[in-house]
């Protein structure tokens, strides 16, 4: 009886390392978002439309896939208990690409980047940065554990965010 007893301790022990060990490797496997600290603005290709982008690459081995961000311009108040945040949406283009592929600098079509876009005329709406900002929110999976991820960029002095151009192709955030 005690040797049986020994063999279903020392399985159950087995079992969990082993298990610890795997949940702690696919933990390593979570998305790494890069989110540019520039938002372009400039003409839309196709009607001329002022335009305003925030570039997102894809920094991991494998893709992110069910993507969603948001664009908020937030407005701090003093309520009662402290400062609150209110938000107003700025609707973004296409706010959920299905997929992300992976960092490769083989990748001749940049697949691991996007651009994120909204014709909602940003330098209007952020009319005082001392007491508003932009508040750009993106959340995604991995594409092999399904571990999900949580990023995000608060863009908060208009003169050093927006800046005139595109974002160059490519692994860069650089806008000419």
């Amino acid at each position: 009886m005690n040797e049986f007893l020994d063999k279903v301790v020392l399985a159950v022990l087995v079992g969990i390392v082993s298990n610890g060990m795997f949940l702690i490797l696919l933990s390593r496997l979570r998305p790494r978002l890069i989110i540019s600290p520039y938002i372009a603005r400039g003409k839309s290709t196709l009607d001329g439309r002022l335009i305003f982008r925030i570039k997102v690459i894809n920094r991991s081995k494998y893709p992110v896939t069910n993507i969603r961000a948001q664009l908020h311009l937030m407005k701090p108040y003093q309520s009662i208990g402290g400062e609150v945040s209110k938000s107003k949406s700025i609707r973004l283009v296409r706010a959920d690409p299905i997929v992300l592929d992976k960092f490769s600098k083989k990748d001749i079509d940049v697949n691991y980047a996007y651009r994120f876009v909204t014709y909602e005329d940003i330098d209007k709406l952020w009319g005082d940065d001392t007491i508003q900002f932009i508040r750009f929110r993106i959340t995604c999976q991995h594409g092999l554990s399904g571990f999900g991820g949580y990023f995000f960029r608060d863009f908060r002095v208009k003169r050093k965010t927006i800046k005139e151009g595109d974002f160059y192709k490519g692994n860069t955030f650089e806008i000419g």
